[in-house]
């Protein structure tokens, strides 16, 4: 599984705001903290399926990237990102050759 980190901050109307330091364009939002986390696995993967249909760099997770969240991936959306890393790449990344 791939899990990326991101950033939760409460907003001054009580709203939780969610960011991602491997994609600066990705931003969400939700009533509770949990809603947040919810809709940011469903953002997250479409940020990455944009960058995978643009053929743009999608970034390998940082593991030295501090962070209170993360969130990972469904299994099968690993595998056709793990692939896209391959072919484009030539190689799976490091840390997560087998």
């Amino acid at each position: 599984m791939v899990s990326y980190p991101v950033e939760l901050k409460e907003e001054s109307d009580g709203t939780y705001r969610v960011v991602a330091p491997h994609f600066p364009e990705f931003e969400t939002f939700g009533e509770t903290s949990d809603d947040a986390l919810m809709h940011a696995a469903f953002a997250l993967e479409e940020a990455i399926a944009e960058r995978m249909a643009k053929r743009q760099v999608v970034p390998v997770p940082l593991k030295a990237v501090a962070a209170d969240h993360a969130v990972t991936l469904p299994a099968a959306f690993t595998d056709m990102l793990e692939s896209y890393w391959k072919y484009n790449l030539g190689t799976f990344p490091p840390e997560r050759r087998e």
